[in-house]
């Protein structure tokens, strides 16, 4: 689970410093991450010669993606301090190694249960990795970089429902039983990786 108190920790520094550019800069990479895994494992929906009701579904997520990829780049005061890059590939390890393994060959389109991973992690990205609870409520509603954020998070809600309809709909021979297994598992590998992460946005 996502302990309540590194909220708090979080947006108890955020409400006594504001979003400065190191805070924005933490969190866009969080996003900019967990959002580029989503949208690589997308991407190969494009190639396919005809789009049915599923990969219609995934070729949708990759535009969402990539919108959010652009609005974050666009809005984020990046700071300039290489620890912070560092740091955040550190706490991002666990889901470097867990999308990598999705697409290793033949990838994806060809691997049903690496197929499936990428739905389950993807939804447990969207699922657990919630940011509005570090807003405090004095925040100017008009920051770019909060609008930014809080039109993410409106986003990923709907995102979430697509996931959710894929994990149920998509055609496979995985049992049921390994399929419950892999979505529990994916969501115990991004609970931790969001806790520390908090932590670290909580920290000096």
């Amino acid at each position: 689970m996502i302990e309540a108190s590194h909220y708090d920790q979080a947006r108890e520094r955020i409400s006594t410093q504001g979003f400065t550019p190191e805070i924005q800069t933490k969190i866009s990479l969080l996003l900019s991450f967990t959002k580029s895994g989503n949208l690589m494992f997308h991407a190969g929906v494009q190639w396919q010669p005809r789009l049915d009701p599923v990969h219609q579904a995934m070729l949708a997520q990759y535009s969402r993606e990539l919108e959010a990829l652009t609005l974050l780049s666009r809005t984020t005061q990046w700071s300039l301090n290489p620890a912070l890059a560092m740091r955040g590939s550190q706490i991002l390890a666990p889901l470097t190694l867990a999308w990598g393994q999705v697409m290793l060959p033949p990838g994806p389109l060809l691997n049903p249960r690496a197929a499936y991973r990428g739905i389950s992690l993807g939804h447990a990205q969207l699922a657990r990795i919630r940011l509005a609870p570090v807003i405090p409520d004095h925040t100017d509603p008009l920051n770019p970089f909060v609008v930014a954020l809080q039109r993410i998070e409106l986003e990923n809600g709907r995102l979430l429902q697509t996931q959710i309809r894929l994990l149920k709909n998509m055609p496979t021979e995985i049992p049921l039983a390994e399929r419950e297994a892999r979505v529990t598992a994916d969501q115990h590998l991004v609970n931790g990786v969001f806790n520390d992460f908090l932590r670290w946005l909580a920290a000096d």
